[in-house]
């Protein structure tokens, strides 16, 4: 039942209205119904229609990428946030970050998160998808989801990268990535993280790891973004016959036949709006949930799968009594921006003038070049917090207790990202004629974990995040070390003459305080103080859905089925057994890439 249109968005095209008790036999039907048009979603999709045998409907809330200018323009990303293909969550208040809210950005359009975020290409480290092995996750080592990052890139080498080894990425996926050019001050940021004691490397995304500083690969193709549903939903793709692509419609909840020993997810009920019509539509084989770290698991409590006693507080019957849905939220967590003051002429300062922002435009429109093409954040240092030839201390510092929580000796704890301009925060307005670069270190294995729940039996009503930042109070720790090392690469010697901190600087409201302050001076109490005032989540939510050994650890199989539950799967960064040590998309497009395989492979078991 597929449609020869690219998109359907009337609910009566590909589902039927539900009036109160109406033979399931009439629904209108598909083998596979994929809930959330996503990174994942469109990565399912476009694998599972290659089969001219079976039918395919993906469900998406938000409307096409192809309509949304900003999303094709690698620099303009953070002008999307709170825009309306943006879901816009933000978390409850944070007890240990001054009892602050923290916005929680995800796509609602066509590629999700990779339609609007930072554009970054990482592998992570290999010990991460080590770890999950040893969580329960059979089969998801590296050594079986490293074919499926090759497989769904198409790399081209770049001049000005040539210890990049071509053969070490994909030559023939769908998934174009590419460096972008960049500033003078990226490279003046890299020599300094290298005479602090940082090994250069040439590519964050080999079997050897991450570990050291370098340039990021990006997403991108002749500079434009290379979204998920830009890669695999392709005008040929979108006109296959056996798949039908749905926008603008909301799933409300997951259907079952409970007739049996178990449950079985026969179709989903969707609606425009919380007063429009609710349809139905069925699948034959499986209903698929791709919504993400949040909508995934919220859809899951709306549907009855969760625990229990949640359910009931809210008046949702119970399907299958599952404790870990929505828990173990875990979220990369930054420190604040850390502003390097630095001479004119390094940096993408110059784009606060309107006049010269607009001819990077007009570069971008009619050759497709200049710093349009850039990425926000072009590189980062990679760091192990126990890493003693490092300097995380000083004079004013305490021996503040750190444990390394990573996955293994090769994986870091600390991402140190910079930023080509000055950046205040995010909707936060830079002052004219400054210059500078913003530095952002990172907790990339947090010891914190939080929950999503449900405020209502509603799909209209977003879920309560609770993210329970540095609730342990390592991850506020290792985050001090981080700060402090950000704050050396202002001073060292190789970048005297370009970037020019004061001496020292205890003005708390100016931009550049941190990027000022005497790292051997500032106590680790102010930068503790510092970070509850400016901390911001990294928008890499993870693991609430995640795959375990049982239902006492996990929430699916490693076939990434829903325990107790027939014809239900997962499929997005929710069913990470743990969270990763970097930028999560290439993770989730392997992901979806090695799922599809396995739901093609049960199908003809």
């Amino acid at each position: 039942m597929g449609s020869s249109h690219s998109y359907v968005s009337d609910p009566n095209a590909f589902a039927t209205e539900f009036k109160g008790n109406d033979d399931i036999c009439s629904w209108k039907a598909y083998d596979y119904v994929i809930v959330g048009g996503g990174t994942a979603g469109s990565v399912l999709a476009s694998r599972l229609s290659e089969d001219p045998n079976v039918t395919v409907l993906l469900i998406e809330a938000g409307n096409s990428h192809e309509k949304e200018f900003l999303t094709k323009i690698p620099l303009a990303w953070p002008k999307i946030l709170k825009s309306p293909i943006d879901w816009d969550y933000q978390t409850v208040n944070q007890p240990c970050t001054g009892n602050r809210p923290h916005d929680v950005p995800r796509g609602k359009v066509l590629g999700g998160c990779s339609s609007i975020n930072a554009l970054i290409y990482q592998h992570c480290a290999p010990e991460d998808f080590d770890e999950w092995e040893r969580l329960g996750a059979t089969g998801w080592g590296y050594k079986d989801l490293r074919p499926y990052f090759i497989k769904s890139e198409l790399y081209t080498p770049h001049n000005n990268r040539p210890g990049v080894i071509s053969s070490d990425h994909g030559s023939s996926g769908p998934w174009k990535t590419s460096y972008a050019d960049v500033t003078p001050i990226h490279n003046v940021l890299i020599d300094a993280c290298e005479e602090l004691g940082v090994q250069r490397i040439d590519d964050f995304n080999t079997a050897k790891g991450q570990m050291g500083v370098s340039t990021f690969l990006s997403v991108t193709d002749n500079g434009t973004r290379n979204s998920a549903a830009v890669a695999y939903l392709s005008p040929s793709v979108l006109h296959r016959p056996n798949l039908t692509v749905a926008v603008t419609t909301l799933v409300e909840k997951v259907l079952f036949d409970e007739s049996g020993t178990e449950p079985r997810a026969i179709g989903v009920e969707l609606s425009k709006s919380p007063i429009s019509p609710k349809y139905r539509t069925r699948a034959n084989r499986e209903v698929i949930l791709c919504g993400g770290t949040v909508a995934t698991p919220h859809i899951l409590l709306l549907s009855g799968i969760g625990p229990q006693e949640e359910l009931s507080k809210v008046g949702i019957d119970v399907v299958k009594d599952l404790s870990q849905v929505g828990r173990n939220y875990y979220d990369h967590i930054s420190s604040g921006p850390i502003c390097l003051r630095s001479k004119p002429g390094y940096t993408l300062d110059f784009l606060n003038s309107p006049i010269r922002a607009a001819l990077a435009m007009l570069q971008w429109l009619v050759f497709g070049k200049g710093p349009m093409t850039g990425l926000t954040a072009p590189g980062a240092a990679f760091i192990r917090v126990d890493d003693e030839r490092l300097p995380y201390r000083s004079r004013s510092s305490t021996d503040l207790p750190v444990r390394s929580n990573n996955a293994g000796p090769n994986t870091p704890d600390l991402e140190i990202i910079w930023f080509p301009l000055v950046i205040g925060g995010f909707n936060i307005q830079t002052p004219p004629g400054i210059y500078g670069a913003t530095i952002g270190p990172v907790v990339l294995k947090p010891e914190s974990s939080g929950t999503i729940t449900v405020k209502s039996d509603s799909v209209y009503d977003k879920p309560t995040i609770d993210p329970n930042f540095f609730a342990a109070k390592n991850d506020m720790n290792v985050l001090i070390r981080g700060v402090r090392f950000s704050m050396r690469i202002g001073r060292a010697n190789c970048v005297k003459g370009i970037i020019e901190p004061k001496a020292d600087s205890t003005d708390t409201k100016d931009f550049f305080y941190m990027g000022d302050a005497d790292p051997d001076r500032i106590t680790d109490e102010e930068i503790k103080e510092f970070i509850r005032g400016h901390c911001s989540a990294a928008f890499h939510p993870t693991s609430t859905a995640r795959i375990g050994a049982s239902p006492e650890t996990g929430v699916v199989d490693p076939h990434l089925r829903v325990f107790g539950v027939k014809g239900l799967r997962v499929v997005d960064a929710s069913v990470f057994p743990n969270q990763i040590s970097g930028h999560p998309v290439a993770a989730v497009v392997a992901v979806a890439e090695k799922a599809a395989d396995m739901i093609k492979a049960d199908a003809t078991a």
